[in-house]
């Protein structure tokens, strides 16, 4: 009898150890599809950032700074969307006067993105980053938050809920802030990488577009990257000014042949014309 009792538990036991593997084996690929959703969703994300700073540039306006932060708090509306598609938030946030608010904007925490103007473009149901940038295109009030000049940076979010009513939930927070934000970034479809000093439109020629690139950023009609930055340094003194542009104009014209030209060399007439 207690043998068969002990086959017993040992079968029981492979049954039971069995039941464990299939449940672990079950819930590795589960986590790795959320794990790729949440991929596909930044991907998203990234690429409104990339069409909203394109259009801008196209209509000739700065391009906007994102910042991880405010990418978070528009993931934060983006979520709320799925259960209220609207610019007022559920619940009501205490101001500092002590008043209520529940307007969109009282997601940002004022002490870390002091801003003075805020806007908020929502659209729901296209799973296609070009294809919602395109309501918003073709929405005047939307489109006139893409490209106004006063916003200078940006947070973009998209969620996806296979259970709500749209399913996909876009969100854009635009503000005006005067000065840098931390981690602050330009979005880049391509990152230029310039080959060395001078090459900063990253063609691999110093030329008269370097010349114009620099000329842009002196102008704030355009950003630089870091290693365009570095690029644009032709004195090497870790400031970008218009003895640099200087500098670039003698190399191009054959009066300077190496980059960078400190003012040691200058000083000294080793610009390798000798």
């Amino acid at each position: 009898m207690s043998s068969v009792k002990s086959f017993s538990c040992r079968v029981m036991a492979v049954v039971i150890a069995a039941f464990i593997s299939v449940c672990c084996f079950s819930k590795t690929p589960s986590t790795e599809v959320h794990a790729d959703i949440e991929q596909d969703l930044a991907k998203m994300a990234d690429e409104i950032l990339f069409l909203t700073n394109e259009a801008r540039i196209e209509a000739g306006v700065k391009p906007l700074k994102a910042v991880p932060y405010l990418n978070d708090v528009s993931n934060v509306r983006s979520r709320e969307c799925i259960f209220n598609f609207s610019h007022e938030r559920p619940g009501s946030t205490i101001m500092p006067d002590g008043t209520e608010d529940n307007r969109f904007y009282t997601v940002i925490d004022d002490s870390l993105v002091p801003w003075t103007k805020a806007a908020e473009n929502i659209a729901a149901g296209s799973s296609s980053a070009e294809a919602t940038f395109e309501q918003w295109k073709n929405s005047p009030n939307h489109w006139k938050s893409i490209v106004n000049p006063d916003y200078t940076h940006i947070g973009v979010s998209v969620s996806y809920d296979p259970n709500s009513e749209y399913k996909y939930y876009w969100e854009q927070i635009f503000v005006r802030v005067d000065g840098s934000l931390e981690n602050e970034y330009v979005p880049e479809r391509y990152e230029t990488v310039p080959v060395g000093s001078g090459d900063i439109n990253g063609d691999g020629e110093i030329n008269t577009f370097d010349l114009i690139t620099i000329n842009k950023y002196l102008a704030g009609l355009r950003n630089l990257n870091a290693l365009q930055m570095e690029s644009a340094d032709m004195l090497d003194d870790g400031t970008i000014t218009s003895a640099d542009v200087a500098v670039l104009k003698k190399y191009i014209l054959g009066e300077y042949k190496v980059l960078p030209v400190t003012m040691e060399m200058i000083m000294n007439g080793e610009t390798g014309n000798n």
